[in-house]
């Protein structure tokens, strides 16, 4: 069996709905720790290595975990291999030639009867112990005459996105979205999407490409969290659950003389960048007119909406 050819992963895929909303800015003191919840609850399988002496082939393979779960990595993970619901192979983590335990990596050894040309369905599962989580991997394959066999140093499945956690993954240009605001990734930054005050991507300054967005549901809004390291700020783009300032509706962490003329211009249908109409309806009635216009000026004055 040629097993480095599979798990390309076909995924179920979603359109993203991005609010175009105006931007919120938060000052930071240090660099969120955004980071996706892969966690689970599930018991450790109860997987037995197959019999050896019931399959005329084999292949070995060095499986590395992905960087995103190598954090979580322990002595007790597991990594097996299925042909449909059969079991062909079983490893626990990589023990090295001094006896130390490598938990990032896995020597799998894969069995097989099956003949050139026919197809199979091939899922691999490694089970992370700190998680409690089986991420799972499938790929529907014609096995290839020409197998390659032998062992695979480069050979990293993509297994978060099997996490049963999120069955719906696509990518977001995010890049562009904080293009559209005048943003421009430096080093040091950090981007994520978040689903409400769920994390569901993340990516650093060097992000180069589209980000990978996991879900949990068709359909789910996403918003745009980026880190500003020189101006310790968080920019929050499109729907958010974290609320703006009350009254900020220029998205500059005050509520100043800017904020009220942001509203005046936004009534005469001239809003500024950046205006935040959720922070500026400070009434809380759903539309943005003249009462907030006056709240502002009264929270200015007075620090609260009703002036008194």
């Amino acid at each position: 069996m040629n097993y480095k050819k599979i798990f390309s992963t076909v995924l179920l895929s979603a359109a993203l709905t991005l609010q175009a909303a105006a931007y919120t800015v938060t000052t930071v003191s240090e660099a969120p720790q955004w980071q996706i919840d892969w966690s689970g609850n599930e018991a450790r399988p109860d997987w037995q290595e197959p019999d050896a002496s019931a399959y005329a082939n084999f292949a070995v393979m060095i499986v590395t975990i992905e960087e995103a779960l190598r954090p979580y990595v322990s002595e007790d993970d597991l990594l097996a291999i299925f042909v449909g619901d059969e079991l062909r192979g079983l490893a626990s983590p990589l023990v090295k030639g001094d006896g130390t335990t490598d938990a990032t990596r896995f020597l799998l050894k894969g069995y097989s009867n099956e003949s050139a040309g026919d197809q199979v369905v091939v899922t691999m599962k490694y089970y992370n112990a700190q998680l409690k989580q089986v991420f799972s991997l499938s790929e529907s394959m014609t096995l290839d005459e020409d197998s390659d066999l032998g062992i695979y140093d480069d050979f990293v499945p993509p297994f978060t996105l099997g996490s049963p956690n999120y069955p719906v993954t696509t990518t977001l240009d995010v890049a562009a979205i904080l293009a559209e605001e005048g943003i421009t990734l430096a080093k040091g930054d950090i981007v994520a999407a978040f689903v409400g005050n769920e994390c569901r991507g993340v990516g650093d300054w060097s992000l180069n490409g589209d980000l990978t967005v996991f879900l949990r549901e068709e359909g789910e809004t996403v918003s745009v969290k980026y880190y500003d390291a020189t101006g310790q700020r968080v920019i929050t783009i499109g729907d958010s659950t974290t609320d703006g300032v009350t009254g900020d509706a220029t998205s500059d962490g005050v509520v100043d003389v800017s904020d009220y003329i942001g509203i005046a211009n936004y009534i005469l249908g001239n809003p500024p960048a950046g205006f935040d109409a959720k922070a500026a309806d400070v009434n809380g009635d759903g539309v943005v007119d003249v009462s907030d216009y006056i709240g502002v000026a009264n929270i200015i004055l007075y620090g609260n909406v009703n002036g008194k």
